[in-house]
């Protein structure tokens, strides 16, 4: 049986690296770190891989994450 720990990372959010860049600027105004994994896909391929871009926080912060993104999302009209 597998069971969560502090250590596990769940993904909040794969699209844009615009995008992924203002909701992780949204995260750390929120006090959630995260972590961006793909960036390199992109800077390698361009836009060739829609949505290789995501965004990772540890399982215990995605609540908060989740919150964060909406709130961002709301405030400032941007919908991914």
């Amino acid at each position: 049986m597998t069971t969560q720990s502090e250590h596990d990372v769940v993904r909040v959010y794969a699209g844009p690296m615009v995008t992924v860049e203002l909701y992780q600027q949204a995260l750390e105004e929120a006090g959630v770190d995260s972590n961006v994994v793909g960036l390199d896909l992109t800077a390698g391929l361009g836009s060739a891989l829609p949505g290789s871009v995501e965004l990772w926080v540890k399982s215990e912060d995605v609540e908060k994450a989740t919150a964060a993104i909406k709130l961002f999302e709301a405030d400032t009209g941007v919908v991914a």
